[in-house]
């Protein structure tokens, strides 16, 4: 995130830094060429509309999709208070190295950002949250090497459903067999990146009435799933280590 916050910060110093032309987008931001790292500010600041931050990352997202890599930088640099935010989400209580996570974010994010339609509303969201997904997944992935890895004697205890950041909710609920991949892909989608119902169905080819009781289903199970007391503590069984082989 340093990293990407120097490249950023260099492409909008000198005479001529990576700017956005605000004068025509209007919705009362300043009329005229807007370095991003000030951009940043503006649409950090509460009085900026959202409308006004619809309209700039519209135009972010259009220039880094026309293949200038520094738009790419200049987008992520814009967005780097939720990146950061949401690394520090996932960082919580990580046994590996916390730049791996960064890294799988930004990946993310630039993989997002140039495929998502700049029409699409709720940019700086679905992009953050593509992300963090990115992010989260890669979490998941050690959580299972974890398991099969441990030893026997710290496996000897059930272990309860994870608690905390919501794609890691959907990720071990995943796991557990509650949901389907899909079913964790149309919660995701329609409740944490802002994408409605119906055009959830229209991007799966189905009905709206479908896909919404396909959805109100999915989320009744992982609510019972996450409100399920746990199992009693019985007493914990005696797990030795298996004596080596003789050499």
């Amino acid at each position: 995130m340093n990293t990407a916050e120097e490249a950023f910060r260099l492409l909008c110093t000198g005479p001529e830094p990576l700017a956005l032309d605000c004068a025509r987008l209007g919705f009362g931001l300043p009329r005229r060429r807007v370095p991003l790292v000030e951009l940043r500010d503006v649409l950090l600041d509460r009085a900026t509309s959202g409308a006004a931050r619809e309209a700039a990352w519209r135009e972010l997202v259009t220039a880094a999709q026309a293949g200038d890599p520094a738009w790419v930088v200049g987008a992520v640099g814009v967005a780097l208070p939720g990146l950061r935010k949401a690394a520090g989400e996932l960082a919580a209580g990580y046994l590996g190295d916390v730049e791996d996570i960064d890294a799988e974010l930004l990946t993310g994010f630039a993989a997002r950002l140039k495929q998502i339609d700049p029409d699409a509303g709720a940019l700086a969201a679905r992009l953050v949250w593509a992300a963090q997904r990115a992010g989260a997944k890669l979490r998941a992935a050690e959580w299972d090497y974890a398991a099969r890895t441990a030893p026997l004697w710290e496996s000897c205890e059930p272990r309860p459903p994870v608690r905390g950041h919501e794609d890691l909710v959907l990720a071990e609920a995943v796991r557990e067999g509650v949901l389907t991949a899909a079913e964790a892909s149309l919660i995701a989608s329609t409740r944490l990146e802002g994408m409605r119902v119906h055009e959830a169905a229209e991007a799966l080819g189905e009905s709206y009435f479908r896909v919404f009781r396909a959805r109100e289903k999915a989320e009744s199970a992982l609510i019972s799933w996450l409100g399920a007391p746990r199992p009693e503590k019985k007493s914990k069984p005696v797990c030795k280590k298996s004596a080596r082989p003789s050499l």
